[in-house]
């Protein structure tokens, strides 16, 4: 699956004891393997340059319904990660690659969603629309 291995210093504080290493796969994705001996959970983590700044007009919060689980969206990128049982991970993370590759769209959580965003907060509304500029992406409402 990996087709590259860079040779890339990782810096790391002396009293990390986990192992690090950096590889490409084939679609020029970057991978981080971090490995802890010392723990009994497996994680896996990955990060799209695709953040609320890139919401179409129309659609404030796309990039954040799309990752609002087990995910977080900043302004230029959306992190999706999770954490599973050592025994788990590798059914785990064919759940998560499945998620990224095919996610359901069904029209009962597309609904449970838009209810449950930000909409009606006016903290998050006074935050995000009358503290910017109207052309400017974070005038639009990031959190759905």
């Amino acid at each position: 699956m990996a087709v590259g291995r860079e040779d890339v210093e990782i810096l790391k504080p002396r009293i990390d004891k986990r192992e690090y290493r950096r590889i490409v796969l084939r679609n020029s994705l970057q991978v981080l393997l971090i490995s802890d001996l010392d723990t009994d959970k497996c994680a896996a983590s990955m990060n799209v340059g695709v953040g609320s700044f890139c919401d179409p007009d129309g659609l404030e919060g796309l990039a954040h319904f799309l990752g609002s689980t087990n995910a977080f969206t900043a302004s230029e990128m959306t992190n999706y990660f999770f954490d599973v049982n050592i025994d788990c991970f590798e059914e785990a993370l064919d759940q998560f690659a499945q998620f990224l590759i095919k996610p359901l769209m069904s029209a009962d959580a597309t609904m449970r969603e838009i209810k449950a965003k930000n909409l009606l907060s006016d903290a998050w509304r006074m935050n995000q629309k009358h503290l910017s500029l109207e052309s400017h992406p974070y005038h639009k409402f990031s959190t759905g």
